[in-house]
């Protein structure tokens, strides 16, 4: 009885732990604000930044590759819903951030990813 308890127990709390809110590798990594949102591909080559509104803010994606380059995407018609997008071709995505603003405003936290999954 005992050893049933511990197992359904365990099961509950494997389920029940939180999960990042960012996909699963297989599917890539993304960061969604309501306002804009980022995509990065499974093979952490390809970055894609939509602006989700035609609200006048412009939104960004700033981001980094294994190789220590920093770049920077602006969806492609400023402030205007619409998406930019980006390739590596020898380097791999490490890490994104989401930001509003085309140059300067508000960022949310960075998003770091491996091949192994979300590394929070």
């Amino acid at each position: 009885m005992h050893i049933r308890a511990a197992l359904v127990a365990a099961a509950l709390t494997v389920i029940a732990a939180p999960s990042p809110a960012f996909a699963h590798p297989a599917a890539g990594w993304q960061d969604d604000a309501g306002w804009g949102s980022v995509t990065v591909s499974a093979d952490r080559q390809h970055i894609k930044v939509c602006d989700l509104y035609d609200d006048g803010q412009a939104v960004r994606v700033e981001y980094a590759t294994n190789y220590l380059q920093q770049w920077t995407i602006v969806d492609t018609n400023g402030s205007r819903w619409g998406c930019g997008t980006d390739t590596t071709f020898l380097s791999r995505i490490t890490v994104f951030k989401l930001c509003q603003g085309r140059t300067f405003g508000t960022c949310r936290p960075s998003v770091w990813v491996s091949r192994n999954g979300y590394m929070g």
